[in-house]
């Protein structure tokens, strides 16, 4: 059986979340094979983008776009897609492979120019949504928060928030008597829409650089009280790349392998299990939940190899079950040895 360094895992694990995104405003005008595009964010690897007509899922073409007097054309991979249906339009995320080099060139073009904003700090943990959002205090103006994370939220507010402004970001935790009181500063915000009375509603991203664990206290009593949710389509996008590197790296395996495990699943396995490593907060709401589901009958009894095994039913629940638990608790096995 291959044995995965440490080192190797955690790079992997990182580089999901290293490149940084970029707001661009306006959008840039583009084209996606032969459909017309406005590209919203931007990073080295990927980026987001509206459309009018639906693009399917896994649809591969080349990325064109022109900005001032740099055109550029990169090979790009839909990994996500869906209708917005309150703006009329599509939305879909794709990847991009092999222009790292001159799409940083075009966004220091564009940050010089003032076109992009960075949407947030380098995603060291993942976004849990909020139903119905909490309301809470940003100084002394109400916020309707959307989401949260260890290191940020995301707000809607009645006015701008500046890039680099700090304030405190206050809210009240349903159901208990403890209130969070962090510091906050200003990474992006836009107009999301015109309120009842025409005055404008800001949708603004919001860095937090202290107290972690406090706002991991926070979201793991939310997701208790059914507040909170692990943001899905972010969960999906990381898995169709941990599965796609889990295959990468299996090809290149020639020798049997002697445990019966395909190295592919082995290799998703430990990348996974290196992903919730890094993310306490993450990690805490899939042993919630494996916790929950154990105690099923039916859901103990189709994991009964690793029933009593908190660590492989969580990564058993991340991966929506899709490897067989008897696979999973010998890959663990073999991990550890």
């Amino acid at each position: 059986m291959p044995t995965i360094s440490e080192s190797r895992s955690e790079s992997s694990a990182r580089n999901l979340r290293t490149a940084e995104r970029f707001l661009v405003s306006p959008p840039i005008e583009a084209r996606f094979g032969g459909i017309d595009i406005a590209i919203n964010d931007l990073s080295i690897r990927g980026a987001r983008f509206t459309h009018a007509v639906p693009i399917e899922s896994g649809s591969k073409a080349e990325l064109r776009l022109v900005s001032e007097e740099r055109a550029l054309t990169l090979e790009a991979l839909v990994i996500w897609t869906q209708s917005d249906r309150d703006a009329g339009v599509f939305v879909s995320g794709v990847r991009i492979y092999g222009g790292d080099e001159r799409t940083a060139a075009l966004l220091e073009q564009l940050q010089l120019s003032g076109r992009i904003t960075r949407i947030e700090e380098l995603r060291s943990a993942d976004r849990f949504l909020l139903t119905p959002p909490l309301p809470g205090e940003l100084g002394l103006r109400s916020v309707s928060i959307s989401d949260l994370s260890a290191r940020g939220a995301r707000v809607e507010i009645d006015s701008d928030v500046p890039r680099g402004s700090e304030d405190l970001l206050r809210f009240e935790l349903p159901a208990t008597a403890l209130t969070v009181e962090i510091k906050a500063t200003g990474v992006w915000s836009h107009v999301k829409s015109i309120g009842s009375t025409d005055r404008l509603r800001y949708a603004a991203g919001l860095s937090i650089s202290e107290r972690p664990e406090m706002m991991r206290l926070a979201i793991g009593r939310l997701c208790e009280l059914n507040r909170a949710s692990l943001d899905t389509r972010s969960l999906a996008l990381k898995l169709k790349i941990l599965r796609a590197r889990a295959r990468q790296d299996a090809a290149g395996i020639v020798r049997p392998d002697p445990s019966g495990i395909p190295p592919e699943q082995f290799l998703l396995i430990q990348g996974v299990r290196e992903e919730l490593r890094l993310n306490p907060e993450e990690a805490i709401f899939w042993y919630r939940k494996a916790r929950f589901d154990i105690a099923d009958p039916v859901t103990r009894n189709l994991a009964l190899p690793i029933a009593d095994h908190p660590d492989a039913l969580a990564v058993w629940e991340y991966l929506d079950r899709s490897v067989d638990p008897t696979i999973i608790g010998r890959s663990f096995r073999l991990g550890d040895a």
